[in-house]
């Protein structure tokens, strides 16, 4: 195992650890979704070209007439860097003595190495949370999420871009709700100008949108009709069954209630929703960068690092770890928003 100079102490060297790779990963709603592909750099920049084009259709012509043509693209070259998260931890003897091991019943005395293990947990969760929220923050505005201002950008204004708001009018009685989840679609279908094929869309939305929708007279209307020859219900499959998220399918658009919150900010504003067109082509990527220490530079990265150093004088283990990544909407225009009224 390489040692490798602390960052909090010169004097030190520290061993790195894969544990925090190897322990399971903290599943989310967003990084469970299959919506973010990921990419791991050995740089801590991300550079990607903007190709704008577009399908024709080749028509007929005379032989020997002149061929029909097309335009070149238009290409633009983005580049970003990416945020670094670094996350510390420590154990001391005094955490673990005289105490029993969680779960143990009272039967037995903690260990360093179950603590420790705890404590590496403890990041890969953590680490998992800030991912899971980054994604969220970042499909709801198109903005960077770097919440200390590190790095800063906004996809709709860098790529040229102006996001489509669908106002679903749910307070109004007579609103017809399927016509507006035909508009996110079509929205949706007229951004895939290079042939990319929409494989589902799916709506992030708050408490307060999903009940609006749910208990709307056009949605409970067709639901009722819908009940009587489909296994799907309003009454049931609107709760999620026994899921934590309350989801159901309507207009070909899966709704999915999210009411969580961190630090006080929502996952999805209130009021309002998020539709993501999945082309699993690559629109919503994850890049990582390679940990900032000798022995990672120009190495290719990993999604999350780990290192702890127990000092010579067993007074304390310490636990540095770090993440560094950017998510990038790579095609804004299949990410769109409704409000309630």
């Amino acid at each position: 195992m390489a040692l490798i100079q602390s960052t909090t102490n010169t004097f030190q060297l520290v061993d790195r650890t894969n544990d925090v790779v190897l322990l399971p990963q903290n599943w989310t709603l967003m990084n469970d979704s299959g919506i973010w592909q990921e990419d791991f750099l050995s740089t801590s920049t991300v550079t990607f070209e903007e190709v704008n084009g577009s399908l024709a259709l080749v028509k007929d012509q005379v032989r020997g007439a002149k061929p029909q043509t097309t335009s070149n693209d238009l290409r633009k070259l983005h580049s970003y860097s990416t945020s670094h998260h670094p996350f510390f931890d420590a154990l001391y003897p005094t955490d673990i003595e005289g105490k029993t091991r969680p779960g143990s019943q009272a039967t037995q005395l903690d260990t360093k190495d179950a603590a420790l293990l705890r404590k590496l947990e403890k990041a890969r969760k953590s680490f998992d949370r800030t991912l899971n929220f980054a994604r969220f923050r970042t499909l709801a505005a198109g903005n960077i999420w770097a919440p200390n201002g590190t790095i800063a950008g906004n996809f709709y204004t860098d790529f040229g871009k102006t996001k489509n708001v669908v106002n679903f009018a749910l307070g109004t009685g007579t609103t017809e709700v399927i016509e507006k989840c035909a508009e996110i679609v079509a929205g949706f279908q007229s951004a895939a100008t290079e042939g990319q094929t929409i494989n589902r869309v799916v709506a992030y939305c708050s408490g307060g949108f999903f009940s609006a929708l749910i208990v709307h007279p056009k949605v409970a209307a067709a639901y009722n009709l819908y009940a009587a020859t489909a296994p799907q219900q309003i009454s049931r499959d609107r709760a999620g069954g026994m899921g934590l998220y309350r989801r159901f399918v309507f207009g070909n658009i899966e709704f999915i209630e999210v009411t969580q919150s961190v630090d006080g900010t929502a996952l999805v504003d209130a009021n309002t929703a998020v539709f993501v067109a999945d082309d699993g082509d690559g629109s919503f990527v994850t890049y990582y960068s390679p940990a900032q220490r000798f022995g990672y530079v120009n190495t290719v990265a990993e999604a999350m690092y780990a290192w702890t150093l127990e000092d010579p004088r067993l007074t304390e283990i310490t636990i540095e770890s770090e993440m560094n990544m950017l998510n990038v909407m790579r095609e804004p225009d299949f990410v769109a928003g409704g409000t309630v009224s």
